[in-house]
C-alpha cells in the first residue's frame, strides 16, 4: 500500500532548542517510567508504544501538568524542573491539542482562536499573528459559527489555531485524532503536516496508531516496558521487529517527475515507479512525496515480471530476515536505492526462491494499492 504526503521543504522558522532531555522517574499511580533520555526538536517526533506505556504521562511532565519529584527536564538549556525549580505550564510556551478541543462553547471561533493571544504577555514576540494562523488552517469561512455547529476535524482546526496563536516554542499532541472519524481525519491530516512544514514549530505527537505515525512523523519514539526501548528516524525505526504486530511498513522518500493518464511518475534514485494521482486534483504539484508501502503489498520475484499488471518493479538487494507475528511468515529485510524496504512472505516461498541475503531480487508493488 502506498501513501502520498506533503512535500519536505524546509521550515520557515527553526527552533533555536535542539533537544528536551528528561531524566528521573515519572510516577503516576502504580505505574513508573524510568528515563535518562533527549528527545529531538525538529519536525514531528511521535510517541508511540501500547496503551498503558507511558506516553501521555511522559507528555504531562513536559507540559508541566504534573510534577514529579524525581525528575529533570530541560528545553535545550532551559530548566523547566530542576530539585526545587519547577516551571510551571503557563511560562513554558508551550501549544497543547487533545483528543477532545475543549472550546468555549459560549464563544464563536474567533473568540476561541484570540482568548489566549489577547492575554500574552506584553514582551512575548508574535512570530505568528492572527490572520497567517486563520489563512494557514482555513478557518475564515468558520470564524462567525459556534463551536457546536462545527465539524470534529472543523474543531480540532481551532483548537490548533488556538494553540499556535499561543506563540509556543513547542506543540504537544496528546492522540489529536483519536475521537475523530476517518472522513475528519483524512481532512485535518493536511493541516498538520502544513503546520510543520511552514511553521518550524516542533511537535511531540502522542499515537497508538502506526498508520496515522507514518503519515505525519519524522522521528519515532517507542515506549516500552516502562522505558524508552528506542528512538531514531521513522524510516529505521519501521524495521524494529516490535512495530510488526502493528502492521509492518515503509517509508520511502521520492522525487516527482511528472503525470501521465493520471498517475504520478516519481523516482528513487535511479529507479522509477507510478500511483494514481490524488484525487480531485488540484493542479498543484509537489517535488518530493513520502510513500508508505505496507509490508503484505510487497511481492518478490528472481526476474522481473513479462506478462504481468503490476507496472513498479524495482531492483532491491535482500539485507536480512526478521520474524513476523505469525508462524507461517517471515520479513524481508531489502534495500532499495539505499532505503529500507521490508517485503512480507511465507516462509514457504521464501524457501522455495532460494532467497538469502546480498541476493538481488525484483520487488513489485501494485500501483493501485494505494488508498
Amino acid at each position: 500500500m502506498l501513501r502520498t504526503a506533503s512535500s519536505t521543504s524546509r521550515p520557515t522558522q527553526p527552533t533555536a532548542a535542539t533537544e528536551l532531555s528528561i531524566a528521573g522517574t515519572l510516577k503516576r499511580g502504580n505505574f513508573s517510567l524510568q528515563l535518562n533520555d533527549a528527545l529531538p526538536l525538529n519536525g514531528i517526533t511521535a510517541l508511540f508504544g501500547r496503551s498503558g506505556c507511558g506516553k501521555t504521562s511522559l507528555l504531562r511532565a513536559i507540559a508541566g501538568l504534573d510534577r514529579h519529584q524525581q525528575a529533570e527536564i530541560h528545553f535545550g538549556k532551559t530548566p523547566w524542573q530542576r530539585d526545587k525549580l519547577f516551571v510551571p505550564v503557563h511560562q513554558r510556551r508551550i501549544g497543547m491539542v487533545f483528543q477532545e478541543s475543549s472550546l468555549l462553547p459560549h464563544l464563536s471561533v474567533k473568540q476561541n482562536l484570540l482568548y489566549g493571544f489577547k492575554r500574552l504577555a506584553k514582551n512575548t514576540v508574535i512570530q505568528l499573528p492572527p490572520q497567517q494562523v486563520i489563512a494557514l488552517l482555513e478557518l475564515t469561512p468558520l470564524l462567525q459559527q459556534a463551536p457546536g455547529q462545527l465539524s470534529g476535524g472543523q474543531r480540532q482546526r481551532v483548537a490548533l489555531g488556538r494553540a499556535l496563536l499561543s506563540q509556543p516554542q513547542l506543540l504537544l499532541l496528546d492522540e489529536p485524532l483519536a475521537s475523530l472519524d476517518q472522513q475528519s481525519r483524512t481532512e485535518i491530516l493536511p493541516f498538520l503536516q502544513r503546520i510543520a512544514r511552514h511553521t518550524g514549530i516542533p511537535m511531540l505527537l502522542v499515537s497508538h496508531q502506526l498508520d496515522e505515525v507514518v503519515k505525519l512523523a519524522d522521528q519515532l519514539v517507542l515506549l516500552q516496558d516502562g522505558k524508552i526501548h528506542s528512538q531514531g528516524p521513522l524510516q529505521q525505526q519501521l524495521l524494529l521487529p516490535e512495530l510488526a504486530a502493528s502492521g509492518a511498513m515503509s517509508l520511502l522518500y521520492a522525487d516527482s517527475t511528472g503525470s501521465k493518464q493520471h498517475l504520478l511518475q516519481l523516482s528513487i534514485g535511479q529507479q522509477h515507479l507510478q500511483l494514481p494521482a490524488p484525487l480531485p486534483a488540484t493542479g498543484a504539484t509537489q517535488s518530493a512525496y513520502r510513500l508508505r508501502i505496507q509490508a503484505r503489498d510487497v511481492a518478490l520475484s528472481l526476474q522481473p515480471l513479462a506478462d504481468s499488471s503490476v507496472s513498479n518493479q524495482l531492483h532491491v538487494c535482500i539485507t536480512g530476515f526478521n520474524s513476523a507475528p505469525h508462524p507461517a511468515e517471515t520479513l524481508v529485510q531489502l534495500t532499495l536505492e539505499d532505503q529500507p524496504l521490508q517485503a512480507l512472505l511465507t516462509k514457504q516461498s521464501v524457501e522455495r526462491l532460494g532467497l538469502q541475503v546480498g541476493q538481488l531480487v525484483y520487488a513489485q508493488v501494485k500501483a493501485v494499492a494505494l488508498d
